[in-house]
């Protein structure tokens, strides 16, 4: 398995290398116009074609340790860095099976086609959320009790 793993890290270590240029529109309002419309269309690029890894060749967090799950993520963030994807946590403390496991799901709808995007893993709906022992923003909205009873009734949504 650490011959697999080093192979990985070489591949996202070879998609860091070839980092997405900085756009200029100064001189082409066509190619502005076409960023736009990928925008707003939402495009996706497969993981594969974007870092040179898909989804299927990563392997889940069981099959391997904390030191490795911890390599392979950041080989991943560098080479999200690279071309054009930010990657933030949301809270603090987060395990690196959680981290590694939400950022490898990522991988199975690919990433936005347009460079410049920021992935906080935040969809607003704290029950849900799997950092959500990590993070204070449920706070906000909830109280403890709250939001225990609203995550009991996903759970039991979940095994019906």
């Amino acid at each position: 398995m650490e011959r697999y793993i080093q192979q990985l890290i070489e591949d996202f270590n070879r998609a860091e290398a070839d980092p997405v240029p900085e756009q200029d529109f100064d001189d082409s309002y066509e190619e502005f116009e076409e960023m736009m419309h990928k925008i707003e269309s939402n495009e996706h690029i497969e993981a594969k074609q974007l870092l040179g890894v898909s989804y299927e060749e990563l392997p889940p967090p069981e099959m391997l340790t904390a030191e490795q799950m911890q390599r392979l993520l950041i080989a991943i963030l560098n080479a999200l860095s690279a071309k054009g994807t930010e990657v933030s946590f949301p809270g603090n403390g987060i395990p690196v099976e959680l981290a590694y496991r939400e950022t490898r799901a990522l991988f199975k709808e690919g990433f936005q086609s347009v460079p410049g995007w920021i992935v906080d893993f935040c969809t607003g709906w704290c029950p849900d959320c799997a950092f959500v022992d990590y993070c204070d923003a449920w706070k906000e909205t909830w109280t403890k009790e709250e939001l225990e009873k609203e995550r009991m009734k996903n759970n039991q949504r979940k095994l019906e």
